[in-house]
């Protein structure tokens, strides 16, 4: 059948844009989500502010695409996630290349592309407004050019590389990675033939050309005042060498549980163990594909392992397609060592599924019971950066802006308050919007009570969840975050209260 592969394309594009859009806000905003739609509203109205992000050290490429969204979207948090969505497509397509450049078998292609899909890591990320879902998508391009410019030195696939890398360190400093294990890509350089030496001698120059190009991209950012930030941005999440080597085990073995129990968490307990099989099996037949695959999920494993002091799931999404193409090699691999047991390996594979498309499905219907790792299900859902309550009560300062001014406290002044409402109400002259802290969960700041005596006036708790006592305040509303016992609370400040 000629038209089975654009005929497959369609279906899995038709998938991936169906998981991805709908119910898009059914996870509410959350802290950096909040923080970043900000900042690309900043940089969209305001040409000084375009470097807006590194002032937290933060590279500004996915702000800036978030912000040429924004333009064409009212809505900043959806604008913001179609940059995931958008980034996440881009790696749907680039794993099924990398893959069948890989094994030059589109079995293997396909089933990555479709267990890319159905996973409730990849997933979740797709939906999100922060830098995790692009980093990932570049590095995957990354892989793909350096492969090809292994197996075939040439300057186009060099400065498409570089070009590639270098908007990678513009996104997260994680993009080092893959300037660092450019030389493994090597394992696929033929040296069996006679213009090896040439051929070689040219990869190297077209790997420095790729170096080259990365680094003027990524040292554009000198043209900010605040680049020196990133680096001591970096700092704060992991360690110097010098502290590695003076307790090197200080956080490594927490940090081997959490991201090994995430990943397990995220795949399920069959597809986990049939990655691990089919990583060892390949090991062992010295593939050079599973081979490459595992140095580029054990090299930048193994270095948050040991150097991270603060550490996330998501950190692990910029390798984890890695895993996905070895655990669908693994299973076309049974398929054909073993098509005696068909029936069997096609029972395994069932049972695999089960986990990811429930977790996935929750995720698009019902988040609070998606079993996702507890350290995202605490950030999105159930604990203090997930913005529950949020747009209630953005609906509730419209209702009362469209009759006049009204003035809004919030506890905090960087993060989900007050950058969630700042969005919203960025060009309505009527809401003013003040943040404050710390705030006394007894006596509210004088300003906001101040405002009260002649304005409709709000203040918005977020992290305190203890009793407010201040006898201005009457509360409106209070928000559950998700299955947790944190809350979310509007008060009405009245002054003559």
């Amino acid at each position: 059948m000629k038209n089975k592969p654009v005929f497959v394309w369609v279906i899995l594009s038709f998938a991936y844009f169906a998981t991805r859009l709908i119910n898009l806000k059914i996870l509410p905003i959350f802290t950096d989500e909040a923080i970043y739609s900000f900042w690309a509203q900043v940089a969209l109205h305001d040409p000084a502010n375009r470097f807006i992000s590194l002032e937290d050290g933060k590279q500004p490429l996915f702000i800036w695409i978030a912000a040429t969204f924004q333009k064409f979207i009212s809505d900043p948090l959806i604008a913001t996630r179609l940059v995931s969505v958008f980034a996440g497509f881009g790696s749907l397509i680039g794993i099924y290349l990398v893959s069948n450049l890989l094994f030059n078998n589109k079995k293997i292609a396909w089933t990555a592309c479709f267990l890319y899909i159905i996973f409730p890591f990849t997933l979740l990320y797709d939906r999100m407004g922060i830098f995790d879902s692009l980093l990932t998508m570049i590095g995957i391009w990354a892989v793909f050019f350096s492969v090809k410019m292994a197996k075939d030195p040439k300057l186009d696939l060099a400065m498409l590389n570089g070009i590639t890398i270098g908007l990678g360190l513009i996104t997260k400093s994680s993009a080092e990675f893959y300037l660092y294990l450019l030389p493994f890509s090597l394992i696929f350089f033929n040296f069996s033939k006679k213009d090896r030496s040439n051929r070689f001698y040219h990869w190297l120059g077209w790997s420095a050309i790729t170096f080259l190009i990365a680094e003027v991209i990524y040292n554009s950012l000198r043209l900010s005042q605040f680049f020196y930030i990133i680096g001591r941005k970096n700092m704060e999440f992991i360690r110097s060498v010098s502290e590695v080597i003076k307790n090197p085990l200080e956080f490594s073995v927490s940090n081997f549980h959490a991201l090994t129990q995430w990943v397990y968490t995220y795949m399920g307990a069959v597809f986990f163990f049939v990655f691990l099989a089919g990583l060892i099996y390949g090991l062992y037949k010295r593939k050079h594909q599973i081979i490459y695959l595992a140095v580029l999920i054990f090299a930048p494993f193994s270095a948050e392992v040991i150097f991270n002091k603060v550490l996330y799931a998501r950190f692990a999404l910029f390798y984890f397609p890695y895993v996905i193409i070895i655990l669908s090699f693994t299973i076309v691999t049974l398929f054909e060592l073993f098509s005696k047991y068909k029936k069997v390996i096609i029972a395994i594979v069932i049972l695999g599924l089960i986990v990811p498309l429930s977790t996935s499905f929750f995720l698009l219907t019902n988040p609070p019971k998606a079993n996702i790792a507890d350290n995202d299900k605490n950030q999105y859902i159930n604990d203090w950066p997930a913005g529950y309550g949020v747009s209630e009560i953005i609906n509730i300062l419209k209702q009362e802006s469209s009759k006049g001014d009204v003035y809004v406290g919030t506890e905090g002044t960087f993060g989900l308050y007050p950058y969630s409402l700042q969005v919203y109400f960025y060009s309505n002259p009527n809401v003013h919007i003040y943040g404050y802290w710390p705030v006394d969960a007894n006596s509210l700041p004088k300003q906001i009570i101040d405002f009260s005596k002649d304005y409709k006036t709000y203040f918005i708790y977020n992290f305190t969840q203890a009793s407010i006592a201040d006898k201005h305040t009457h509360l409106v509303a209070k928000y559950q975050k998700g299955s947790g016992n944190s809350y979310m609370r509007l008060f009405q400040v009245e002054y003559d209260r």
